[in-house]
């Protein structure tokens, strides 16, 4: 209950404050402004209250756009579902949302509603390109699942496409090859890439922006393909691993790239190499040393000789691998290429080693030592090193044997000499050696006094 008055009423009334001249200039000013203003109709006051989402699909559904959109609505709650399941320490938890990126909604709307538009009319080159706007504005800002995205309605949309022969499913079908390919999806990748080669095989003339032809860049993405898938399975696979680099330069000399024939060539040599085919392996790698030859690609030829310089030590043909070591030496002098001289120096001061030739192997590992130090490479310096001085010690066998067979007093001198300087002397000994170890009288003496 309301509290009664306290006291007795005062029986006066308040004055009323009447407003001044100020006030009701102002009043009458801000009512003028407010007629002045356009009435707002519902729909206009509810954009102020929604988001901008919120707005853009109400416009695609009065506008009867109704599939652009499902779709988009489908692509934001497919990132949305996508950050719950991350997590929110996971870096999509910072992110800004398509939801709330306002430009790109705009995009979304304009195209997606441009090709449903184009649907209806049966233009689905229309339909194709818009999508393929959508794909390239994507993929150029790194919103890659977007991209993918597009790019696999383009290729659905393409196989609608008439009076084009497949050129523009060709195009479908490379765009979602290369997106598997950045995925990590090697095989899928082939499968798109093999479609795109039986489309463009028999359409030469096809031709993209780049002069290229849609065949030889089919050709190009399978050599590619096809390395990578064999580099993969070379481990748990290896002939599966030998049939896919077959497949790869079958394909490298049909795009009538050198460069890449020449690839392929190693390749499949030194797989065949790996796997016990010494024969074969030397056709394929020097098809590739023929190539790097026209070529004039120096780094080319050196790889190519120390790869057919192998492949005949294998087969303990001694003398031709030294041949190919001693090319791939001279070919990295004249082109000044320091870390392959190294490798070649090293590769045949092994080989000299093995045969006992230990005055060449100390030769050609004094080099890569000193090559491998003014490179500053630790692990080749460490290498060099030793083989350097096993080299040294084997060298010095000889005269350190014969010496120590000797048994006289200068030559025993000459070993104790030997011990405190680790001099190489031996192959050089003094007059004083020859002649004593020639007389056997002199001998005598000295081994009495060693006693």
């Amino acid at each position: 209950m309301p509290t009664p008055p306290r006291g007795p009423p005062s029986g006066r009334l308040q004055p009323i404050k009447v407003p001044g001249k100020a006030e009701r200039d102002l009043f009458f000013k801000q009512e003028k402004l407010r007629q002045q203003q356009p009435e707002l109709s519902k729909k206009q006051t509810t954009r102020y209250r929604n988001s901008y989402k919120h707005n853009l699909c109400l416009d695609m559904l009065q506008d009867g756009y109704h599939k652009s959109f499902s779709e988009l609505f489908a692509l934001i709650k497919q990132q949305e579902e996508e950050r719950q399941r991350q997590g929110e320490e996971s870096l999509m938890w910072s992110m800004v949302m398509l939801k709330d990126q306002h430009e790109k909604l705009d995009m979304l709307k304009q195209h997606l509603c441009k090709a449903e538009e184009a649907e209806r009319k049966g233009d689905f080159g229309e339909v194709y390109r818009s999508r393929y706007e959508l794909a390239r504005y994507f993929q150029s800002g790194g919103d890659k699942w977007l991209a993918d995205h597009f790019f696999t309605t383009c290729l659905q949309t393409s196989a609608q496409v008439k009076g084009d022969n497949g050129k523009t499913q060709a195009q479908g079908y490379l765009n979602v090859g290369l997106a598997l390919e950045e995925q990590g999806d090697v095989l899928s990748a082939a499968e798109h890439f093999e479609a795109y080669y039986k489309l463009s095989v028999d359409h030469r003339e096809w031709i993209q922006a780049d002069n290229l032809t849609f065949h030889t860049d089919a050709c190009i993405n399978l050599w590619r393909i096809y390395s990578s898938i064999a580099a993969s399975i070379e481990e748990e696979d290896p002939q599966e691993s030998l049939d896919y680099l077959i497949k790869a330069l079958k394909l490298a000399t049909e795009s009538q790239d050198k460069e890449l024939q020449g690839i392929a060539s190693y390749r499949l040599g030194h797989a065949y190499e790996q796997n016990g085919d010494g024969e074969t392996a030397l056709l394929h790698l020097n098809e590739y040393l023929k190539i790097c030859t026209a070529e004039s690609d120096s780094e080319g030829i050196g790889k190519a000789c120390d790869a057919i310089a192998k492949a005949y030590a294998k087969q303990g043909k001694v003398e031709e691998s030294i041949t190919y070591l001693k090319k791939f030496v001279e070919v990295a002098e004249k082109s000044g290429e320091e870390v392959a001289l190294s490798k070649a120096c090293h590769n045949l001061g092994n080989i000299f080693n093995s045969l006992g030739r230990y005055s060449e192997a100390t030769e050609y590992f004094s080099k890569s030592y000193n090559l491998s130090r003014s490179l500053g490479d630790k692990e080749a310096i460490s290498t060099n090193r030793v083989q350097f001085g096993i080299a040294m010690a084997h060298k010095m066998m000889k005269g350190l044997d014969s010496h120590t067979v000797m048994g006289t007093r200068p030559a025993l001198e000459r070993l104790i000499e030997w011990k405190n300087a680790r001099v190489d002397e031996f192959e050089n000994p003094s007059q004083n050696l020859k002649k004593k170890s020639q007389n056997p009288e002199s001998q005598r003496p000295h081994h009495h006094s060693l006693k």
